[in-house]
């Protein structure tokens, strides 16, 4: 497998949201506004508050992409319905050789997309004993419009290959699925083969190469492609004005790293940089860094939902957001991005470290060793970090007392918000996105 591979839309723990939408969490989940329309069941700031709770809750150490289940665990052979009535138990739907399950909902930005790959590019999988299904995932509880929205979807990307719907998300939480899509491959027995979070750019190939492999399909082995990593250069002079954000940021920021008041002129410059280019992620998450340092939890709250509703999946912007998330204290948050970028990029330096600083701050020493020992093994991980991590962690796997400085000093090489010039800490960037 490449280094690094594209990370899926994350999510939280499992569960459902006040919205009735597969989440724990529905500001990191599912929209509370699809589309700028009007939430279909309501109590959104309920759920917006409910969110603001979720890093109290317990941290999973999996590097799977499901949470309940692993690879070999025996699937639950769970009964579904389908949109227009038909339906049967998961086995039903298998072929000769085994199944392939999308999870997905109407809410979910990249589902349309991996439908539609699914028509077009995993059918053909059909002739080999591969069936194919889709799961929608919308709501605990689906009204009649729900289900008519569902069906509208399925209509306008032609999708022929089965779809049903997963009544109480009962599928949903018994896979353990944390993100949306996703796609499980199981063998005829319903035995889990693999497991692929959401729908990002290199998913085109990687989704099929791991049907391949367990088909036995042999294939030349494919180089990793650059527009993978670089997959977005900011428009518009968005990065120029993300850059002056920054460093107004930062000549108001204090050698200790604290702020005394909303730089508001670092703002505007970032908020024009959303302006000009909404799909340039940085200025996203600095917002919410500056907002968290100033003490402003409600502006923070808003930036935080901005974030969210962008959806950003592509590995560079994940692994930023991980470190980001670390960084204003949102672990649980950037646990989870961790967690399933190491499903698709296992040696990865960065994520490694990401895991075992997560895992440490929430006094799970196992956890942070298991990754620690990871990284260990990593002979370039020092050089790929740009700093040396263990004096950071203690013995136990915990952060070493008197770290917060240090760490401190990681995220910010890693976010590349260091006063100091240079940095980047081996980050993987757009092209043209330079400290």
């Amino acid at each position: 497998m490449p280094l690094l591979k594209r990370l899926a839309r994350f999510s939280v723990r499992g569960g459902n949201d006040p919205d009735g939408k597969p989440a724990a969490c529905a500001l990191f989940r599912a929209p509370l506004n699809p589309g700028g329309k009007q939430m279909k069941h309501g109590r959104a700031a309920f759920a917006a508050a409910v969110c603001l709770l979720m890093f109290f809750f317990p941290f999973s150490a999996s590097s799977f992409a499901l949470r309940g289940l692993d690879k070999g665990s025996q699937a639950p052979d769970i009964e579904f319905v389908g949109i227009s009535g038909e339906g049967g138990k998961l086995s039903s739907f298998s072929g000769e050789k085994g199944l392939v399950v999308i999870y997905w909902a109407t809410w979910s930005s990249r589902s349309p997309a991996i439908l539609a790959f699914a028509e077009k590019e995993i059918r053909r999988y059909e002739k080999l004993g591969m069936k194919l299904l889709a799961v929608n995932a919308d709501h605990q509880e689906m009204r009649a419009e729900d289900v008519a929205e569902v069906r509208k979807t399925v209509s306008d990307l032609g999708i022929a290959f089965p779809v049903v719907l997963d009544a109480g998300l009962k599928g949903y939480n018994e896979f353990g699925v944390i993100s949306l899509p996703t796609t499980i491959i199981l063998d005829k027995g319903l035995k889990i083969v693999d497991a692929y979070p959401g729908f990002p750019s290199i998913a085109q190939d990687d989704i099929p190469d791991r049907i391949d492999a367990f088909l036995g399909i042999v294939k030349e082995k494919r180089a990793e492609k650059a527009q993978y990593l670089l997959d977005h250069k900011p428009k518009n002079y968005a990065l120029q004005y993300y850059n002056l954000g920054k460093q107004l940021f930062l000549s108001e920021r204090s050698s200790s790293g604290e702020l005394k008041r909303i730089p508001e002129t670092a703002i505007e410059r970032l908020d024009e940089s959303i302006r000009r280019d909404p799909d340039y992620f940085k200025p996203y998450m600095l917002k919410a860094i500056i907002l968290t340092l100033a003490n402003a939890n409600g502006r923070k709250q808003t930036a935080l939902e901005e974030l969210r509703k962008k959806d950003f999946q592509e590995v560079y912007e994940r692994r930023v957001l991980g470190f980001g998330y670390l960084y204003i204290g949102m672990d649980n948050v950037a646990g989870d991005y961790f967690q399933l970028l190491s499903s698709q990029a296992s040696d990865d330096a960065g994520v490694l470290f990401g895991e075992a600083v997560a895992a440490a701050r929430k006094k799970d020493g196992p956890a942070a060793k298991k990754a620690l020992s990871a990284l260990g093994k990593n002979a370039g991980a020092k050089e790929a970090l740009g700093f040396d991590y263990a004096p950071l962690f203690a013995e136990s796997g915990e952060l070493a007392a008197g770290s917060d400085k240090l760490l401190r000093a990681a995220l910010d090489h890693l976010l590349e918000i260091e006063k100091a010039p240079g940095g980047g800490g081996g980050m993987i960037r757009p092209t043209g996105d330079k400290p």
